[in-house]
């Protein structure tokens, strides 16, 4: 099957079937395996947050 197949059969799906078969196509997607870096930088992320907690967007001088 090509993708141009795919795509004429997709425009067949009635629109209130979209979300499901976008979730079921979504599960065909590989995932991203992230990068040590990254992994890194979230974990320094959250433990900034744990430690310092968050300021609301209010409480900042945007000027």
């Amino acid at each position: 099957m090509s993708k141009e197949m795919l795509k004429n059969l997709i425009e067949l799906v009635p629109e209130k079937d979209i979300d499901t078969l976008y979730r079921v196509i979504v599960k065909f997607v590989p995932e991203v395996i992230p990068e040590p870096e990254e992994l890194e930088a979230i974990r320094t992320g959250r433990k900034d947050r744990e430690m310092n907690g968050t300021i609301p967007h209010e409480a900042i001088d945007w000027d």
